[in-house]
């Protein structure tokens, strides 16, 4: 069952189905990260944070495809530098979902704004008919500010119907302090490695590649990349990738919340 409080190296082991020998590899070399160092003393148990056992399991993946470890180490870093982007600023991962709405309605707003301004070009350029071109006229004649146009867009998402995931005025008050390019950046990573999907989501058949996260090497070095949806190929050439890394993350993430705990926890 999903849960936020720490768990155990066994059960790491038995969520992620990774053996003992490469646990204790990777907790040596700082793949997995226990909450506190070994201490003396006999029936110490390690323990780690609930998304370690998401790492683990993505990690495992990339291991049976041959990834090195220095090569899981760079994606580990972005998953951990997102996850401290936003636990650092107080963000629950409904709240983040909250502020991706924000973003996507701001982004929108912008674009709006961008194009209704060229639309006054063409209204100002002679020769210009507003009865042949009504909708051009209307959009040109909207004076409405960008705060109004912004907070009639967002007042829906503040409504109870989005559950916890709804606009609320601690939310708008982490946006407004939110460095737009850091968010972005962090935002896959993030709401990729913290996802504990429901019992009852099962989807059918393969996911498409629009659901998968590609890794991919970057040139000749140990390091990779890696990017959710139909963009990463692009970002895959653009780094010198011929070959890319497909996988179901969320597949892998449903079967980490879903098998019953309880390996060994030494």
């Amino acid at each position: 069952m999903p849960t936020k409080k720490p768990i155990l190296r066994g059960d790491i082991m038995a969520k992620a189905e990774i053996p003992r020998d490469v646990m204790t590899f990777w907790v040596r070399g700082g793949v997995l990260r226990p909450i506190e160092a070994p201490k003396t003393g006999t029936g110490f148990k390690l323990r780690f944070e609930w998304y370690e056992a998401n790492i683990a399991a993505i990690m495992n993946q990339l291991r049976i495809l041959g990834v090195s470890i220095k090569g899981m180490l760079s994606v580990c870093k972005v998953y951990r530098d997102a996850i401290a982007f936003f636990d650092g600023r107080g963000a629950t991962r409904d709240e983040v979902h909250a502020m991706w709405t924000l973003d996507m309605i701001e982004r929108n707003v912008i674009a709006r704004r961008v194009k209704r301004w060229g639309y006054r070009d063409i209204v100002e350029a002679p020769g210009f008919d507003p009865e042949t071109n009504p909708r051009i006229a209307a959009e040109a004649a909207d004076n409405i500010s960008m705060e109004d146009e912004l907070w009639a867009e967002i007042v829906p998402w503040t409504a109870e119907i989005h559950g916890a995931q709804k606009v609320t005025v601690r939310v708008m008050e982490l946006w407004e302090g939110m460095p737009r390019e850091e968010f972005r950046r962090h935002l896959d990573p993030y709401v990729n490695i913290t996802e504990q999907a429901e019992v009852s989501y099962a989807p059918d058949g393969v996911a498409s590649p629009e659901e998968l996260t590609f890794f991919w090497r970057v040139g000749e070095t140990d390091d990779y990349r890696f990017r959710w949806g139909p963009d990463a190929g692009k970002l895959a050439r653009a780094d010198g990738a011929k070959s890319m890394i497909a996988i179901d993350v969320s597949a892998v993430l449903r079967s980490v919340w879903h098998t019953p705990e309880g390996g060994a926890s030494a």
